[in-house]
């Protein structure tokens, strides 16, 4: 009796071609996965690389007095959170001294990192009176030491003499007759310019919108009136009616007009600006950021809702301002006084 010979197994073999498929496939999810994390390293996480734009800044609390460390490691913080939220490159903040810090960011958002190391406190005040400010004289650097600012305001008449402070003194605006007289107002430190009087600094042409931009944020209170300027117009305004205090949030979004940057307020807030816009139709109110009016529309209505902050803004320039009111004011008067790059 004879028997059929025995069935094999047959293997199942896969063609060359669809493991060199796969093979590339993950290759590919590879690069893809690494060029990603590369990416997002570089825009986003870790400490600075060669080449990001560097900033070191002195810290300075009340009066030029050496800041506690406290205020230190908020400002610090804020700080990291603006550039954060401003979508600058890399940012890294890091405390290099008692009273010093150093920020660093993607080299192509190094002037994204300037414009959120301002205080970042703002105003909503009623425009009293403008002027169309001429490019002018600045103001003398101070010493590393500010006086108070009774100490300045005397320093500051001392030097322009007791007739021209008098007669500045007197002046209704910047036309008024004989206000183009008045001289001496750029021998004055910039320290000794921001003491003057609010309506000296609008009043007299010689104190130009130059010098009123280089005020220590301690002589901006928000109980006074004060003059500020835009790029080109010099204002007179009320005392502030809300503030930063007011704000529950800041978006900048963009709108059938471009760029803007929308507040929202506290409940508190709310009825505080919404009483503003009731006393102020037909008349412009001042969006004031530190010493700069950023905005200044003419109220048509009363607005029961959310401000908004527009104008010529790209989307870089509404996301640092929403960065910067969004994130809170500095606890210290912040300079920068050294740039360099990483190496």
């Amino acid at each position: 009796m004879s028997y059929p010979p025995a069935v094999q197994p047959q293997t199942r073999r896969n063609p060359t071609w669809l493991w060199l498929v796969i093979g590339l496939v993950v290759l590919m999810l590879l690069a893809a996965g690494i060029t990603g994390a590369v990416y997002l390293t570089k825009r986003f996480g870790g400490g600075p690389v060669k080449g990001d734009a560097a900033f070191t800044l002195h810290l300075a609390g009340p009066g030029g007095a050496a800041p506690d460390a406290g205020a230190v490691d908020r400002t610090k913080q804020i700080l990291h959170d603006r550039l954060r939220k401003s979508g600058a490159g890399r940012p890294n903040v890091t405390t290099t001294g008692a009273d010093t810090l150093r920020v660093t960011v993607a080299a192509d958002d190094a002037e994204l990192a300037k414009s959120v190391l301002a205080p970042g406190h703002l105003t909503f005040r009623i425009v009293l009176d403008q002027f169309h400010d001429s490019p002018g004289a600045d103001c003398k650097a101070d010493g590393p030491a500010v006086a108070d600012p009774a100490g300045r305001l005397a320093s500051a008449k001392a030097k322009l003499g007791d007739a021209t402070y008098q007669a500045a003194t007197a002046l209704a605006a910047p036309d008024a007759p004989g206000a183009a007289k008045l001289t001496g107002f750029d021998k004055l430190t910039c320290g000794e310019v921001s003491a003057l009087p609010a309506a000296v600094q609008y009043a007299v042409p010689g104190v130009t919108c130059a010098m009123l931009g280089r005020r220590a944020p301690a002589d901006l209170a928000d109980d006074a009136q004060l003059t500020a300027c835009d790029e080109s117009v010099k204002y007179r305004l009320d005392v502030a009616r809300a503030s930063i205090a007011d704000l529950a949030g800041a978006r900048a979004e963009q709108s059938q007009a471009g760029w803007a940057v929308t507040i929202s307020f506290t409940p508190s807030g709310q009825s505080r600006w919404t009483d503003l816009t009731r006393d102020a139709i037909g008349k412009q109110v001042a969006i004031v950021v530190d010493d700069a009016v950023v905005s200044a529309p003419t109220i048509q209505a009363v607005i029961p809702g959310d401000a908004q902050i527009s104008g010529s803004f790209d989307k870089a320039e509404a996301s640092a301002i929403a960065a910067s009111i969004g994130s809170g004011v500095l606890p210290t008067q912040v300079t920068i006084t050294a740039t360099d790059t990483v190496h």
